[in-house]
């Protein structure tokens, strides 16, 4: 059973999709109108294995949701390693369609995704947020001012992990780091060791001497555990400035101490640097091939999906087409993208949300924007939306770190979502996620082991700052479009028009002005078939702690509005939100008002405990809730977290985390009538055996046995083997996953007996057989490689490369080496480790100039690398190629004796060509032996030339070696000399001088 998921939601819609990356709660009695396809690979149980690059992204294309008005902030949270392998399928669970206009029902563009990184995995006090940095200081006041900490509900037991220490790009050593109440534990006398400083004890007081100056903290701000001093890795971030990040793929602590950094602050500008290889202007760069077959209760069917992307003139462009064999194929995502300094250009489909008080639209035509602040400051997102996105839409993109092989959900109120499993770099991306209006504090991700799907390891709360919709004063954003309605090339090939309204003309125009850094106004004007709309308001931040967006809009006659308080003081936080609008007002069908009023106050008591009350009043075209609930969270030991709130419709959920031991967990929940239990128990890192129940309501009580293994390698095949029970019935659930080749994943499942809460949720593993192939790969210089076309957009490419050996690899085994890519900060971007070939592949990179360094430890002793590091320049939706040339050089070891078999230590020994030229030189180690490196195929004599104690070496004995493909191994020599005699002459010479 890979997904049990604890609480079901409320009743959503369903909404037509094509998109086999989309899985949405599905009822059997609807039609083939209304059936929503499952996900391309769809998860049914661990243990997963997919390959980071073999990710499934969410087709943000075709899946719709019900339109919010909010944003949340995007989370990157480091977790330790939880298994080698991974897997990565992503998947948005759509709650209910986008309220469009009549031409068509289009998802929206994801807003500017702003990170939140943490290093603490387990049960805590909120953690620290960190604003990415901005390149405006203006932009920094306006931004930064109101961000605090989220708060992050987790559950996680306490362990040690033993981490290779990384200091500003080297490594340096292990530090054996305690991971406990979601923070990270590090031995504070080891940690001063290999950094640089000294510890002190003076009475109750600790002072740390470094070479930046000396610091006193509290005995009591430290931990004691087995007698060893432990500190936080926020203490040291506070404290000395320290940067600590931990790298779930290579089980390293990534630190960064302003007194390493060779006098350059790491964040402070550098000089340029020319790249040495650049991206190409125009190809192909990336194509990814799905294809899924499916049996459930008789009933098969087939879904593909092919997504080419790559570069056109200097810009980005990307095309998708869908089929599932029975009707028309779908092409639905086609467009070309562009900047040219602070103007952008997109020309194709696009799919357009200005604001929360106009409808979505779908249109095929041009778009063209313009702002003078700095183009990091948005997120362009993944497909074709608005060049320049508010920053507070309803669609939202998240991505975060959590360990590797993840199964992580999105929840809003208790309702998933979106749902996915994650990769072997440990990310997470859920794009263009729509959420409900007035519920982005509402928010969470939870984390689960890929081995137990049924009890979260983690939860996270997340919401978004008001203060992100302010532009810094004098900052402009302005936008307009032009085009037909619907989808004109699908229309046009297919003759496939689904509405009367499409093929119309449609057009918009948004502009955004900064007042100042605390007030922002804006307003926008959409021409649409059978209306026009308009929308005006503002962004005040009235108080430090408290902003306020408002505004009005009218459509069809009719006048909607919308309104957000954010206040946010050092323990009380009051969030409120009303909306209105009236019928008829986002979509001619709509035949009520719509609106939600909300206010939420909580009050944080301490790092373990808070306290609220939500309470709402909301309606919208199906049904509607009005109810005044409490909230809370509650950790009274470091191993149990209890937590509840309402969901958006009211019902509550409760949930108890309770860590037993390192190795098992035990959980439950509670959703209205419905209970779910899962205990959990690992063996080691590769066999988990889990039981679960679910029992309440309706429906007769389920009961689950699995075990699970997760292979040690990529390679490797991965299984799942168990039972199921309910009324009377037994039934199997098998699975096994692996890659047959790089770049290409296969996986089977089947269970007799599928979860009774997936018909609630609409989750991953309806099906009862799935047999899936994903095959993910990236086009560079004319060379296949696999890739994760999901790491590129209109604004993130990618690198990949190859050890190119001359010659040809001959067998050679390349893989293990590791590729960091720095910024021209000296800070890591990136990284990968090279496969058996020597491929490697790293993505997600925003544009601009980049270090790649090669670790070559790794690779074998016969091969020799001109250069280790190259810098590389990188393009939005482009994989620039660099290849490190690597020659083979292979060698001659052995041992130098005496006439009586004695070792010779210190003694010289030279390797000559046929022409008596040396090529190369060593001494003997204290057991006589030597060894050469780096030498070239040939023929070649091994003698000891004349040195100290040996002033004629004509008569020594010399070695005739034939170097061919291999390392020489063996090559000893014995000297008519005894060790003493050479000993004895040694001493005597620097007498005689």
């Amino acid at each position: 059973m890979l997904y049990q998921t604890p609480t079901p939601p409320s009743n959503v819609s369903i909404v037509h999709s094509e998109n086999i990356s989309c899985k949405l709660p599905v009822d059997v009695s609807v039609g083939q109108e209304n059936k929503v396809d499952a996900i391309v690979i769809a998860p049914l149980a661990p243990p997963e294995s997919f390959p980071a690059e073999l990710s499934t992204p969410s087709f943000q294309s075709s899946c719709t949701q019900e339109q919010p008005n909010q944003q949340v902030v995007a989370q990157s949270v480091k977790q330790p390693v939880s298994s080698p392998e991974s897997a990565n399928i992503n998947s948005a669970i759509n709650t209910a369609p986008v309220h469009t206009s009549d031409a068509a029902n289009v998802p929206q563009t994801p807003a500017g995704i702003v990170n939140i990184t943490n290093t603490s995995p387990a049960i805590q006090s909120p953690t620290n947020t960190t604003n990415s940095p901005q390149t405006s200081a203006e932009i920094a006041n306006t931004n930064n001012a109101d961000s605090k900490a989220l708060d992050e509900g987790s559950i996680a037991a306490a362990r040690n992990l033993l981490l290779g220490v990384v200091i500003n790009g080297r490594e340096v050593g292990n530090l054996d780091v305690i991971q406990e109440n979601n923070t990270l534990l590090i031995p504070l006398l080891d940690f001063a060791q290999i950094t640089g400083f000294t510890v002190e004890n003076i009475g109750d007081k600790t002072q740390l001497k470094t070479p930046a100056g000396v610091v006193t903290l509290l005995t009591t701000e430290l931990k004691q555990i087995n007698g060893i001093t432990y500190i936080s890795e926020v203490l040291l971030k506070e404290k000395l400035a320290t940067n600590i990040e931990l790298n779930s793929t290579d089980l390293a602590l990534i630190v960064d101490v302003p007194w390493r950094r060779g006098g350059t602050n790491s964040n402070s500008p550098v000089a340029e640097i020319q790249p040495e290889v650049r991206p190409p202007s125009t190809g192909l760069s990336n194509l990814r091939q799905e294809l899924q077959f499916t049996n459930n209760s008789g009933n098969t069917g087939w879904r593909s999906s092919t997504l080419l992307g790559g570069r056109l003139n200097g810009g980005s462009w990307r095309v998708r087409f869908e089929n599932n064999f029975v009707d028309r194929p779908n092409i639905s995502e086609y467009f070309f993208f562009k900047r040219s300094g602070r103007s952008l250009y997109q020309i194709g489909r696009q799919q357009i949300s200005l604001n929360p008080l106009l409808s979505g639209v779908n249109l095929t035509g041009a778009q063209f924007g313009y702002t003078n602040l700095p183009p990091n400051r948005f997120n362009n997102g993944y497909g074709a939306n608005e060049l320049l996105p508010r920053r507070s839409q309803a669609i939202q993109t998240f991505r975060g770190v959590v360990p590797p092989a993840s199964f992580v959900q999105l929840r809003v109120s208790g309702i998933i979502i979106a749902q996915q499993q994650v990769g072997l770099n440990g990310e997470y991306e859920f794009i263009d996620i729509n959420l409900p209006p007035g519920q982005s504090n509402d928010l969470e991700l939870l984390v689960f082991d890929r081995n137990n799907p049924n009890t979260p390891t983690e939860i996270r709360s997340l919401r978004f700052n008001t203060s992100d919709l302010l532009l810094p004063s004098g900052g402009n954003i302005q936008l307009a479009g032009l085009g037909l309605t619907g989808n004109f090339i699908q229309n046009a090939l297919f003759d496939d028009i689904n509405s009367n309204q499409s093929g119309k003309l449609t057009g918009f125009y948004q502009v955004r002005q900064g007042l100042s850094n605390n007030f922002t106004l804006e307003g926008a004007v959409q021409l649409l078939p059978e209306t026009t709309q308009a929308q005006a308001g503002f962004i005040w931040r009235f108080a430090s702690p408290a902003i306020l967006a408002a505004g009005v809009g009218t459509s069809r006659g009719q006048i909607g509005y919308t309104a957000d308080l954010d206040v946010q003081l050092d323990r009380l936080q009051i969030i409120g939100n009303s909306e209105l609008y009236p019928s008829q007002y986002l979509y001619s069908s709509q035949s009520r008002d719509r609106f939600n009023h909300s206010l939420e106050l909580k009050y944080k008591f301490s790092n373990n405990f808070n306290l609220g009350v939500v309470a709402r009043n909301r309606q919208d075209q199906n049904n509607g809730a009005s109810y005044v609930a409490p909230t809370f969270l509650f950790r009274p030991l470091y191993n149990l977290s209890l937590s509840g709130r309402p969901d958006f419709q009211g019902r509550y959920l409760f949930n108890a985390f309770y860590q037993m031991s390192p190795r098992s967990r035990l959980s439950f929940n509670s959703f209205g009538d419905i209970y779910t239990t899962d205990f959990g128990y690992n063996f080691n890192r590769e066999y988990q055996l889990s039981f679960g129940t679910e029992f309440g309501g309706d429906l007769a009580s389920r009961y689950t046995l699995t075990l699970n293994r997760s292979a040690s390698s990529l390679r490797g095949l991965s299984w799942r083997l168990g039972m199921a029970y309910s009324d009377g019935e037994v039934g199997p659930i098998v699975g096994a996953n692996m890659q047959l080749i790089p770049g290409l994943f296969a996986r089977v499942d089947y269970q007799a007996i599928p979860s009774r809460t997936r018909s609630f949720f609409g989750g991953f593993g309806d099906e009862r057989l799935t047999i899936s192939l994903v095959s993910d790969l990236s086009f560079a210089g004319g060379r296949v490689a696999p890739s994760d076309s999901i790491s590129m957009d209109k604004s993130r490419g990618g690198i990949g490369g190859q050890i190119l050996v001359e010659g040809g690899r001959q067998g050679f085994d390349l893989s293990g080496s590791r590729i960091r890519v720095y910024n021209q900060r000296n800070q890591i971007m990136g990284g990968a480790k090279t496969d058996s070939q020597g491929n490697f592949f790293v993505g997600s990179l925003p544009e601009g100039i980049y270090v790649v360094e090669l670790e070559p430890e790794q690779l074998p002793v016969e091969l020799s690398l001109r250069k280790t590091t190259i810098i590389a320049e990188v393009a939005g939706a482009a994989v620039t190629k660099l290849d490190f040339p690597a020659k083979i050089e292979y060698g001659v070891a052995g041992q130098i004796t005496d006439a009586s078999g004695k070792v010779m230590p210190n003694v010289e020994v030279e390797l000559v060509n046929a022409e008596g030229k040396p090529i190369g030189t060593t001494v003997t180690d204290e057991f006589g032996l030597y060894r050469l490196d780096g030498v070239p195929v040939g023929k070649y004599k091994l003698r000891v030339p004349v040195q100290d104690g040996i002033a004629n070496n004509d008569a020594l004995p010399q070695l005739e070696v034939a170097i061919n493909k291999e390392f020489i191994y063996g090559q000893n020599l014995q000297l008519p000399i005894a060790a003493a005699t050479k000993e004895n002459e040694e001493k005597q010479q620097p007498q005689e001088k």
